[in-house]
């Protein structure tokens, strides 16, 4: 019974991950130009300043016991958003999912799957500063014609922070999560160039790591974006959006009102 529910949750996932696929045709920015000029930035810790995603604060406090229970609502899905995979073998494909932000929190992000499982990828307030700064840098490198083809490692150029992921075969019920660390860079593909969303393959923090049969540890991840995707996603975790989310899930309580019989 169990190798049945479990063989039907990851048919479900894969249809989901077939239905989230686009056959339309590929966007991407056209860069022409003959001369380079070199950056020099290496990869750094861009968001200092300690775990920014404690368990007290990600468990959520406005979430019921059942809710905790069976992994469900840790995040409240907003606007749609897409990006591009590259596959191993075949062409860059477009991928949906939807901007998401954390009921209570500083943090926020997307969410999609990713091969077979689902991925929510999460920022906390100093860690979304430092890829929206990551982007407003990549589209000043566009722009002044200093983005490199035949460089390497240009995924990681403009800097890492530590993230936090929620990640599963059933997007609904991922019980699954980590804090990798994420790379903010471009890369050129069939040479066009898109903003690169780096995440490293981190440790799975579910789950006891001696037990046999369980996920130990996600996987690499790269999210490639547009001008105009890239733009969509700061915009959306800009501080000033953000507060606004964090103001309606902090509202008072109605109080009830009584009619008194003395």
């Amino acid at each position: 019974m169990k190798r049945f529910i479990l063989a039907l949750s990851v048919f479900c996932a894969l249809m989901i991950t077939f239905a989230s696929c686009s056959s339309t045709k590929v966007e991407s920015d056209s860069y022409e130009t003959e001369e380079v000029t070199a950056i020099s930035l290496t990869a750094k810790n861009t968001a200092q300043g300690g775990d920014h995603y404690s368990n007290e604060k990600m468990t959520g406090k406005n979430r019921s016991f059942g809710e905790r229970m069976l992994n469900l609502n840790k995040f409240q899905k907003y606007d749609a958003f897409s990006v591009y995979l590259k596959p191993l073998v075949g062409d860059i494909f477009l991928r949906k999912g939807s901007l998401i932000h954390r009921e209570g929190t500083d943090v926020a992000g997307f969410v999609m799957y990713y091969d077979s499982s689902s991925y929510a990828v999460q920022f906390a307030q100093a860690e979304r500063n430092a890829l929206i700064s990551a982007v407003k840098q990549y589209k000043d490198d566009f722009e002044n014609k200093k983005l490199d083809r035949k460089k390497k490692k240009t995924a990681e150029i403009y800097g890492f922070v530590t993230g936090y992921e929620d990640f599963g075969v059933v997007e609904a019920s991922m019980t699954n999560f980590c804090k990798p660390r994420v790379y903010f860079g471009y890369e050129f593909v069939k040479n066009n160039p898109y903003f690169c969303i780096f995440v490293k393959k981190a440790t799975n923090l579910a789950v006891n790591q001696t037990q046999e049969g369980v996920v130990k540890e996600s996987v690499d991840q790269k999210y490639y974006l547009t001008k105009a995707q890239a733009t969509t996603l700061s915009e959306f975790l800009d501080d000033s959006n953000i507060s606004k989310f964090q103001k309606e899930t902090s509202v008072d309580p109605v109080v009830e009102e009584k009619d008194s019989y003395n």
